[in-house]
Formats: C-alpha cells, sequence, structure tokens
C-alpha cells in the first residue's frame, strides 16, 4: 500500500463560517439574505464535515420514529441551493496567516478529513476571509472523560448519530420485552434534554423501567419544574437526585461497548432525597449532561481572549477578543487584523448580562441575525454595529410521542406581560374542555377499549392526559395540543421557505402515522386481554 502525502490547498472568501448547527448556517444565511437586499456580492464558506444540518430540538423525535430524517436532517446541498453560499466539508482546525504571510491571523486551517463514501482527496485547505464567524457549538466529550466508564458504556445523545444509535438500543429493549424481561433504562441529566428523552423513552417503552438522574430537581426554577414533575409521575419515569461518580460495567471490564449492562456509582448533592443503590443496574444509561466547546476552542485559538469556561470570549456586539486585550477588556483596534464574531454555545458575552443568555437554538438564532448585520457592516467599512440583547420568546418541549408542553417567557422578559396571561387563560380553558373530554371517555356511550386507548395514550386538550393540574402549573400549557404547537413551532424556525414547508408535512404525517400505530398496538393488547 503506498504512502499518500496530504497536500495543502488554498482558497479564499468573503466570509467564512465555521461550524453549521444554528448559530452558524443562520447567521450564513442571513449574511446572503441581506447581501441580496443590498444588492452587493458577498463570497461566504460554510464549513463543516457533515453533509446535513441537525435541527436538534427535534432528535426525540428523529428517535422515536415521529419525524422523517428529511425534517430533522436536511442535507446543506438542499438548504443552500440558490443562496451563493458554498459548503466546505471539512473542520475548523485553528487561525493562522495567508499563504503568503502578508495578513496576520486572516486564513482558517481546515481539515478535509473526508469520510471514505466522499471521492474527494483529505487534503488541507488554508481559507484566507475578510471576516470569520466562530460557531462550533459544543460537545459532551469533555464532561463524558470526566466520569470514570461515561465516555466507554454512556451513550450519548446530541447528534444525529446518537439518535439512530438510541434507536437501535430501543430496538434491543423492545426484544428483551418480548422475552418477559423488565428493562432498565437510566438518562443523567436534568436539564431540557434529560427530561425530553426520559419522557420519550418512557412513552416508546411503557414496560421498561425509567430512571433520570439529576443533581437537582428536574428543570429546577424553571417554568416547566411543576408541570415537568408531573408529567415524569404519570410516565412513571423515577426521578434519582445525586451525582453521578462512575459507570462500572457488569462483567469484562475490558470488553467496552456500548448496550451492555452497568452500575452506576453515585454520590449524594447535599439532597436530603438522595437515593444511593450503586447495586443496581441497568440495560443502558443515557447522557445528556454537560457539554463543552467544541475542537478548536480553546487549545487550537490560542489567539483568542476565552473565558473562565473555555468559550471564546465576545463582546455585546459578539465580535472576538484577542487575547492580548484580556487585560483591558476592550476590542482591538489594529487594522491589519481581521473580524471575527463568534456565537452559540462556543461563545460566552463578557461582561455577562443577567439574566443569563441560554444556550439554545432559540438564543443562537437571534444571534445569527446580529452577527450578519455586522459582518456586512464591516465589510462596507462602517462602525454602526448592533448590539445583542436575548428576547425570551417562550420555550417548548416534548413530553412524550404527541404530547409536549409550551412554556411562556419570564415575567422580566419584553413579551412576558403579554404572552403569560394568554397561556394562563388558554390552560384553564383546555382544563374545561379536558374534564367534558373526560366526562365523555367515561359515559357509558363510549366503547370502553376505546376509552382505554384514549387513557393510554395520554390523549387531552390540556395538560389532564399528562396528570398535570392546571391549577399548579402557571405560565405554561402542556396536552396533545401543546405537542401539536411544538412541532408546528419547530416546522415554521427551519432554515429556508421550501424545509419549512417539508417539515409541516413532515410533521402532521409522521406523527398521525406513529400515533396510528400506537393506538393499533393498543387495541391489539386490548383483544389480547379479553381472550
Amino acid at each position: 500500500r503506498s504512502l499518500q502525502l496530504k497536500a495543502t490547498k488554498y482558497d479564499r472568501c468573503d466570509v467564512a463560517v465555521c461550524g453549521g448547527g444554528f448559530g452558524g448556517l443562520y447567521t450564513a444565511l442571513a449574511i446572503s439574505r441581506e447581501a441580496r437586499k443590498r444588492r452587493i456580492r458577498v463570497d461566504i464558506a460554510l464549513v463543516d464535515p457533515s453533509d446535513r444540518f441537525v435541527f436538534l430540538p427535534l432528535l426525540y423525535d428523529l428517535t422515536m420514529g415521529t419525524a422523517t430524517e428529511g425534517e430533522v436532517c436536511p442535507k446543506y446541498e438542499e438548504l443552500l441551493e440558490g443562496t451563493g453560499i458554498r459548503h466546505i466539508r471539512s473542520s475548523f482546525d485553528s487561525i493562522t496567516s495567508n499563504a503568503d504571510g502578508s495578513e496576520p491571523l486572516s486564513s482558517a486551517r481546515l481539515l478535509m478529513n473526508r469520510p471514505t463514501d466522499v471521492s474527494e482527496s483529505s487534503d488541507d485547505m488554508i481559507l484566507s476571509f475578510q471576516a470569520l464567524v466562530v460557531a462550533v457549538g459544543a460537545t459532551p466529550q469533555s464532561v463524558l472523560a470526566s466520569v470514570p466508564g461515561a465516555a466507554e458504556f454512556a451513550q450519548p445523545f446530541y447528534t444525529r448519530k446518537d439518535a439512530y444509535a438510541t434507536r437501535d438500543i430501543l430496538f434491543q429493549m423492545d426484544q428483551k420485552i418480548q422475552r418477559g424481561e423488565v428493562p432498565k433504562l437510566a438518562v443523567v441529566g436534568g436539564g431540557y434534554g434529560g427530561v425530553e428523552l426520559a419522557a420519550c423513552l418512557a412513552r416508546r417503552l411503557p414496560k421498561a423501567n425509567v430512571t433520570l438522574i439529576t443533581r437537582g430537581p428536574p428543570m429546577k426554577a424553571t417554568r416547566a419544574e411543576p408541570l415537568v414533575n408531573q408529567a415524569l409521575q404519570k410516565l412513571n419515569v423515577v426521578v434519582e437526585m445525586c451525582n453521578v461518580e462512575k459507570i462500572v460495567p457488569i462483567g469484562d471490564e475490558n470488553e467496552k461497548q456500548l448496550g451492555r449492562r452497568v452500575k452506576i456509582q453515585k454520590s449524594p448533592d447535599g439532597t436530603e432525597d438522595a437515593v444511593l443503590d450503586s447495586d443496581e443496574a441497568f440495560d443502558t444509561v443515557f447522557w445528556t449532561a454537560g457539554s463543552a466547546s467544541a475542537h478548536p476552542i480553546p487549545g487550537n485559538t490560542p489567539q483568542l481572549a476565552v473565558t473562565d469556561s473555555g468559550r471564546l470570549q465576545v463582546d455585546k456586539t459578539l465580535q472576538c477578543s484577542w487575547s492580548s486585550d484580556i487585560l483591558n477588556n476592550t476590542i482591538t483596534k489594529t487594522s491589519s487584523l481581521p473580524f471575527i464574531w463568534a456565537l452559540g454555545d462556543c461563545s460566552e458575552m463578557v461582561p455577562s448580562f443577567e439574566p443569563a443568555i441560554p444556550r439554545t437554538a432559540q438564543a443562537a438564532m437571534q444571534q445569527a441575525d446580529v452577527v450578519a448585520s455586522n459582518v456586512l457592516s464591516r465589510l462596507d467599512g462602517r462602525n454602526d454595529l448592533k448590539t445583542f440583547k436575548f428576547q425570551d420568546l417562550g420555550t417548548v418541549l416534548s413530553l412524550g410521542g404527541p404530547n409536549g408542553a409550551v412554556l411562556g417567557p419570564q415575567e422580566e422578559a419584553q413579551l412576558g406581560p403579554l404572552v403569560v396571561p394568554l397561556l394562563d387563560t388558554a390552560r384553564f380553558g383546555f382544563a374545561v374542555a379536558d374534564k367534558v373530554l373526560e366526562g365523555i371517555i367515561n359515559s357509558p356511550q363510549v366503547d370502553k377499549r376505546s376509552a382505554e386507548v384514549v387513557e393510554n395514550l395520554g390523549l387531552s386538550l390540556g395538560g389532564y392526559g399528562l396528570g398535570v393540574d392546571p391549577q399548579t402549573t402557571p405560565g405554561t400549557i402542556s396536552g396533545t395540543l401543546s405537542g401539536i404547537s411544538r412541532r408546528a413551532i419547530y416546522a415554521l424556525r427551519q432554515p429556508t421557505d421550501r424545509q419549512r414547508a417539508y417539515a409541516a408535512a413532515s410533521s402532521f404525517l409522521s406523527s398521525a402515522a406513529a400515533l396510528a400505530k400506537e393506538a393499533s398496538d393498543q387495541y391489539q393488547q386490548s383483544e389480547q386481554k379479553k381472550r
């Protein structure tokens, strides 16, 4: 086998956007749209090693089969068609000088390590730019590495690959259930990701035991806390408040593979309710807790200032600080240095604002519009830069199957006084409707099997089917209609018009098909019980 030497390619663009997630893709698209409005030509390169964008909030739906891959993971080739943005399939590795060294730190070194199914060469590239946008996101790798056994024996849930791996695990659990076994699944992390995954697992495998392991109450100090507690209880999800110290495989420790039975060593977190049971075995541990900036931050970007959390330091315009400016916390004015912005999970604003900017897709999408405007202003030679201020628009989350929740903005948010009263009115209206629905279901005129199916599926206009008391969940609505609203909102937030139309159709058809199958299974089980 001959040794193939790597060559370095050179390319140039006006704006290099490194990272194709919510922050990167939406920034590139916003620059393209605004440039067309201004009738100026801007060469935009979107750098990402994958061939697909991932709409992360819908990973649960992809895993459970209630969303299609085309809705959740569309190809960049389709999203970028007609935008003038070119996709460079490679990884951002570092900031460097241009080919002849005349422009310091004005190029990005890219690692063109392509998958085996791509015929192009694996050469590296030096991509020169006038402006750079860093939006590489965050990964759980460093967090997993900090807990012994987590990287080897826990299944993370952050990517498209993770979603399909989780789907395979659920198929294995289905087989165990058919053999009469009761699978035990653990989900680590009490934030949005852990709660949504635990709810979806409990809904998908009602005969399995699902445990949510979290340091404190799930969704602590958010509008969702009381709602989530009631919904998880209805789904029979056990909540344990403790720290995960180590994941220990059962059997040969040298056999490192996912999907094998493990034990979790735990320690109390100072909460009286902490449950410590290191002898409890789990068939699978899913990991959603914590993340840190993805490569190359901070190790390969020493030129840029980083915060204590290891994220790129940005000012209120989302422009990066050079490392020489850390002491006085100002942006460099040296004209020979390029303009660099960062947004999303890999960045942190200094000085910080209260309340803190959440590390969510909603925040990244809002940041994208600000960065796009500021990039074009800089390229135009103007200094009228926009400043970023997060606008809390509320939140939606999945609570398994067709059910979900809509959470209003915080009271101090600009839209809080308008949206929250509307949600509260709807919440009590749905509660009344649920009482009517409950009466219809329990009436003698309704076939008992149909009533049982509706009850088991947890279908309701409001929170009745989720066991949610509307009196204790202000500023929220939940139930089947909220789940439908969640999918509609996500369809509207897709990156392009064509993708929005596709997502709307896909969400309706795939959700209806999944619910029909679930109802059919319930009917079959009901028939078997009668025999």
